[in-house]
């Protein structure tokens, strides 16, 4: 190989590995904030049931059916932004794992491997984090509906129509969160490009 060639081409490998390496920096910057951002769910989940099952007793009735009614609601959406959490996470490392493939390849040794090496790699979306999290959400989400169908019957202040007509509406919302759950297992990680 004529001897310019070859420096364009070391020159070639050395830019695309300066690229890659600060990507890889980056990214790993972000890794901090993504797991805080999952750690911190399972807490807020506590608290909001603690200050639900605390303040709703102490209502009058028409903002106990406010809260009960729009409970499963919140309930939801915060399960959903924790699936979108942990899929970002998931996200994050999955890139970072080609980044260390790539530069394995361009180096010829493996010089960086710690996510495409990783025990968890590929078992869950999030990885251990992101599924002990959703797990967590699920089973606090779970809890809470329960408490809401408890509550609804349990509070004499209601009318007859709303007793009835709740363990229905909190069905459909339980029943709404089971496609949530089965396609979290289903994500995986593609590129745009």
């Amino acid at each position: 190989m004529p001897k310019k060639a070859q420096s364009t081409q070391t020159s070639d490998r050395s830019v695309i590995l300066s690229v890659l390496t600060e990507e890889y920096r980056a990214l790993y910057g972000l890794v901090p904030l993504r797991l805080q951002s999952l750690e911190r769910r399972v807490p807020i989940a506590g608290a909001t049931l603690a200050a639900f099952l605390g303040s709703i007793t102490v209502l009058p009735a028409e903002a106990q059916a406010i809260f009960l009614v729009g409970m499963p609601l919140v309930l939801v959406w915060f399960l959903r932004t924790t699936l979108v959490h942990a899929r970002s996470f998931e996200d994050l490392i999955r890139r970072i794992e080609t980044i260390e493939g790539r530069v394995n390849g361009l180096v010829g040794d493996d010089v960086l491997g710690f996510q495409s090496s990783h025990p968890s790699r590929g078992k869950a979306v999030g990885g251990r984090t992101g599924a002990e999290t959703v797990a967590s959400v699920l089973v606090g989400v779970a809890v809470m509906l329960g408490a809401c169908l408890y509550l609804s019957r349990e509070l004499g202040t209601l009318g007859f129509a709303f007793r009835l007509g709740y363990p229905l509406y909190v069905a459909v919302i339980a029943g709404s969160l089971i496609p949530l759950g089965l396609s979290q297992r289903r994500y995986t990680y593609r590129p745009a490009r």
